[in-house]
């Protein structure tokens, strides 16, 4: 990305399996993201997301206790996704279903596994948007 500093940026990860955590956290650090902080459901990553000022939120669709739409849709009307821009990366691929998700406001969506490539641009698309 021309011109943006991504060690300045810090991400919001919710993942509820740890291998798909450890590779998209590798990913990010690929990409050259150093501030990265970890949730393993909805639940969690609200109170990641009251605790700390984040520019980007990566999150899984179905996990336990509150999934990535159900934390998208209460984040967002308790007014904390302000402008932040909002990844899902899940294995759903019914298009109704991701449809539903792309409906609801979530900026993009990623199917899993996770292609390197594909998931850069994504996330360069969503923090910078007017290139």
């Amino acid at each position: 990305m021309t011109g943006i500093n991504l060690k300045s940026f810090t991400i919001l990860l919710v993942e509820d399996d740890e291998a798909s955590m450890v590779m998209i956290v590798q990913f990010l650090k690929k990409i050259e993201f150093s501030k990265i902080i970890q949730a393993n459901n909805g639940n969690a990553a609200l109170q990641k997301l009251y605790l700390n000022q984040v520019d980007l939120i990566v999150s899984d669709w179905w996990m336990p206790d509150m999934d990535g739409l159900e934390f998208y849709k209460t984040a967002k009307k308790e007014g904390n996704l302000d402008n932040i821009p909002f990844l899902m990366v899940s294995a759903e691929n019914e298009k109704s279903r991701i449809a539903e998700v792309l409906k609801a406001g979530v900026n993009d969506y990623i199917l899993k596994p996770v292609n390197l490539e594909l998931f850069k641009a994504k996330i360069e698309k969503l923090l910078n948007p007017k290139n």
